[in-house]
């Protein structure tokens, strides 16, 4: 049987590979990646879950699923000509990706499937980080982030439970990592630029690093998370991944202004 051996949590700030040229082992972002990079190496996954919101780059207004499963042979990005990084192909894990939609299906969770997706900077950069070569397939699971209304924390929460069982019921032997990428606090050209709410901030560091996932579930409410920046609701990603972990806790939780990195090691983490 599959089982789930490492779980991460990172930002996607589109211009820390260009930022990190210009400045070499000066960003805080720059040192934190690699931690987690050498956690990601140590575990040795066979398969990459990564939750993700489309920045409007598959989806818009007009059709936004609340979660989507990619099942792309294979996919592309970044695809956004301002975001100054190396552009890359990322192998899909078709059958596996497969089964998690049906496994979801039946589970009474509406997922959408999408055959062909292009990559934005918010899937490209952990894997740039994560996955250097590319060569360790990812099955993408875009949450929605950013179209209300988006699906509440508790039911994210209940879709990452789903993703463990879906993992641990799975009749390959693949070592598989989720990984959730987003920020905690942080609005994007509104009028909360420049600013981070550091009392949600710590407020999901806290019940982070103490285990606290079905109470970080309960109070990330749509208005609070909306308070906190229009870019904010991100962290339905990381709740996500809260849900799949279970009891574990996490090695270690780092703030970088608005955002977090984290990692969980699971049962068999290190191969």
């Amino acid at each position: 049987m599959a089982k789930l051996v490492l779980a991460a949590g990172v930002p996607h700030p589109p211009r820390l590979v260009r930022e990190m040229q210009d400045a070499p082992g000066q960003l805080r972002g720059e040192a934190l990646f690699k931690q987690v990079a050498g956690y990601f190496e140590a575990a040795a996954p066979d398969v990459i879950i990564e939750l993700d919101s489309d920045h409007f780059v598959n989806f818009f207004y007009a059709n936004v699923p609340a979660f989507c499963v990619g099942i792309a042979e294979e996919s592309e990005g970044p695809e956004e000509i301002w975001v100054p990084m190396p552009h890359y192909v990322v192998k899909g894990d078709v059958k596996m990706g497969k089964g998690l939609l049906g496994y979801g299906l039946k589970s009474n969770f509406d997922l959408a499937a999408a055959e062909e997706l292009r990559l934005d900077h918010s899937m490209m950069v952990p894997l740039h980080f994560l996955n250097p070569n590319m060569e360790i397939p990812v099955i993408p699971l875009y949450v929605n982030g950013f179209a209300a209304p988006t699906p509440t924390a508790r039911r994210t929460f209940s879709l990452g439970r789903m993703v463990r069982k879906f993992v641990e019921q799975w009749e390959g032997d693949q070592r598989v990592a989720i990984l959730a990428s987003g920020c905690f606090a942080m609005d994007v050209g509104g009028p909360l630029r420049g600013w981070t709410d550091d009392n949600w901030v710590g407020t999901v560091t806290d019940l982070l690093e103490n285990g606290k996932y079905e109470t970080l579930a309960r109070r990330a409410t749509a208005q609070r998370m909306a308070d906190a920046g229009n870019n904010s609701t991100e962290l339905l990603n990381w709740i996500g991944l809260t849900g799949a972990v279970g009891d574990t806790k996490p090695l270690f939780v780092e703030n970088d202004g608005g955002s977090g990195y984290a990692v969980w090691e699971l049962e068999g983490g290190r191969k």
